[in-house]
């Protein structure tokens, strides 16, 4: 699967809506973008590396991360390749790289919960300070955003 972001107002963003398209409304924002995720079969912003978001969960979690080539093999060996060791309860996430900087992944996960949605967040965001920030000297972007289902 290869998906494309698109962020704006839910009027804007509806237009564009196709029925294989999921839009999503800031969780904690009410002000935010919306943003809506249109899965494409040839081509995309980002492509699927490995596995598939649940669309019948409502709550998303979206991190993004920016590396440098040392960090993408450390992002690999420390976390990547490691999701099923720290992965509770299937909330192991779809993994998409960007097609034109192939230092940008996109994590995407689905939840039931909140709680289950905060957990996910703090321990991804503990894997990958842990791991990444603690085996390289240079800063890498990251953030995490909560979207629910419009």
């Amino acid at each position: 699967m290869n998906i494309s972001l698109k962020l704006g107002t839910d009027n804007f963003l509806k237009n564009q809506l196709t029925s294989a398209d999921t839009l999503l409304k800031p969780l904690f924002d009410n002000s935010g973008d919306h943003l809506l995720i249109k899965e494409l079969t040839t081509s995309g912003d980002y492509r699927s590396l490995r596995g598939e978001f649940d669309s019948s969960n409502s709550l998303y979690l979206l991190v993004y991360i920016k590396l440098n080539n040392e960090q993408i093999a450390i992002f690999e060996d420390k976390v990547y390749y490691k999701f099923s060791e720290f992965v509770e309860n299937n909330h192991e996430p779809t993994v998409f790289q960007n097609n034109e900087d192939h230092t940008q992944y996109l994590l995407i996960n689905t939840f039931k919960t909140e709680a289950d949605l905060n957990d996910w967040k703090d321990l991804i965001y503990k894997e990958i300070k842990d791991g990444l920030q603690g085996a390289s000297k240079e800063p890498f972007g990251f953030y995490t955003k909560a979207y629910q289902v419009d």
